[in-house]
């Protein structure tokens, strides 16, 4: 978290501390990432009364499909990840997300855009 708080605070201008800013419970809780905030989509769970964009029958709205498509390649795996979430049920793909974000060689923890492991040094395959 500390090399995405880095990052973060190169593109903002202003110290963004992973232990404060970065740490987030979800969508609907009251502990969330400094860039969550003010969020479209979390106001649209909420007034729906919805956990997850998959119990809405909106889905998929313009929002999403709009967040999708924002030139941020993190956020272009959210319809797929959503469809699929809908596919195997969330449990399951939590445990394909726990996969996927570890390095094969020594199953740290890694983040979207490390090219190598931070504790091994291995170089990880492109995610995006």
């Amino acid at each position: 978290m500390n090399a995405v708080a880095r990052r973060i605070t190169e593109r903002r201008g202003r110290v963004i501390k992973p232990e404060e800013d970065l740490i987030c419970d979800g969508c609907l809780s009251s502990q969330l990432a400094i860039f969550c905030h003010r969020c479209v989509m979390r106001d649209c769970a909420v007034e729906k009364g919805i956990t997850y964009c998959t119990q809405c029958s909106d889905f998929p709205c313009q929002t999403i499909i709009d967040f999708n498509n924002d030139g941020r390649p993190h956020h272009s795996e959210v319809l797929i990840n959503v469809r699929r979430q809908q596919e195997i049920g969330i449990d399951a793909w939590l445990d394909e997300q726990e996969k996927r974000w570890r390095c094969l060689n020594c199953r740290c923890i890694i983040e979207w855009y490390d090219t190598e492991c931070p504790q091994c040094t291995t170089i990880l395959p492109k995610q995006f």
